[in-house]
């Protein structure tokens, strides 16, 4: 893909020779800001009350629309080569959001998201040196105290109404489907902007979930008054995942995953608060405790590979393609 060489450089992004004694403040607040929508949009998805395929397909395509829109107002084209970078992280998220909408329909919203913040342990273990990063004792053992955490809120909910074994399964396979997209976009990000990967990606989401929506609901419509809750997903995790992918060239790999561990906490606890046969029991309350304790101690500065300050420093954060 042809950078546009006039295009001004980000900023923000650490730049090859200089001090990264930390990462980007900017970049930290950046998922922080993301993995608390995505815990609100897990509550806008069980309260939507939509067959999850159709909820994810309308989400997919008006964020699409949106984003595509903005990259062509900052002076984007689309490419092939920008085409090609996008697929694979743009067809595992349609996946993902599939599987996760219809597990959260079946299942509580600890479940759901809980079984999903098991993807620290596998990003730490299988993917971080990918990208030049290595995970030390601490943070796998750290790691894994919050995956405890995560299992107690897990199976303190088992005798909960609105627990499913069948939606535990979903989300453990959008559990598969969202380490992918992670690895994948964090790879695109190498060449794409934030906003240019956001709306290609997801064309390749739109078209993935489209089949499966007509296959086991038999329509697109999400049924009468419930565009206004396809509208607030689009705001809340829409938004969050253009922070997350923002936030890729400035914080570590290992870091983005890691935090992603508040967003089930969120959801768990506005449950809770705003929806029936979410009640919270002790042990559920203790897990979250030792999830936000651990990650208390895990999130602390720490610096970005050369490799990856490097690849990002050529990139502009629009990244308009010619």
């Amino acid at each position: 893909m042809a950078i546009d060489s006039t295009a001004q450089k980000d900023s923000t992004l650490p730049r090859l020779g200089q001090a990264a004694n930390a990462q980007s403040p900017l970049g930290f607040a950046a998922i922080s800001g993301a993995a608390t929508l995505l815990g609100i949009g897990s509550v806008v998805a069980k309260a939507a009350d939509v067959a999850g395929p159709v909820l994810a397909l309308n989400r997919l395509g008006f964020a699409a629309v949106i984003y595509l829109a903005i990259f062509h107002l900052m002076g984007g084209r689309i490419t092939v080569a920008a085409l090609r970078a996008s697929a694979p992280g743009g067809l595992v998220f349609g996946i993902e959001l599939a599987l996760f909408f219809s597990a959260i329909q079946l299942t509580t919203v600890a479940n759901a998201t809980m079984l999903i913040a098991l993807q620290p342990v596998v990003i730490l273990l299988f993917y971080s040196r990918r990208f030049g990063e290595t995970a030390t004792r601490r943070e796998l053992l750290l790691s894994l105290v919050a995956v405890l955490g995560v299992g107690l809120v897990v199976f303190g909910s088992t005798d909960s109404p609105a627990w499913s074994p069948m939606g535990d399964l979903l989300a453990i396979g959008a559990l598969i489907t969202w380490t992918l997209y992670f690895v994948y976009s964090k790879q695109a990000r190498q060449t794409l902007g934030a906003i240019e990967y956001q709306g290609l990606s997801l064309i390749f989401s739109t078209i993935v979930v489209l089949p499966v929506a007509l296959a086991f609901s038999g329509t697109v419509d999400p049924g009468p008054g419930k565009w206004w809750w396809i509208a607030a997903m689009v705001a809340t995790p829409g938004t969050g995942h253009v922070l997350m992918n923002w936030a890729h060239p400035r914080v570590p790999l290992a870091l983005v995953s890691e935090m992603t561990l508040v967003s089930p906490v969120i959801a768990v606890a506005l449950a809770a608060w705003v929806l029936d046969g979410e009640a919270l029991n002790t042990a559920q309350l203790f897990g979250m405790a030792v999830v936000l304790g651990s990650l208390a101690v895990m999130v602390r500065p720490r610096p970005l590979p050369k490799s990856t300050i490097s690849s990002y420093e050529s990139v502009p954060e629009a990244a308009p393609s010619r």
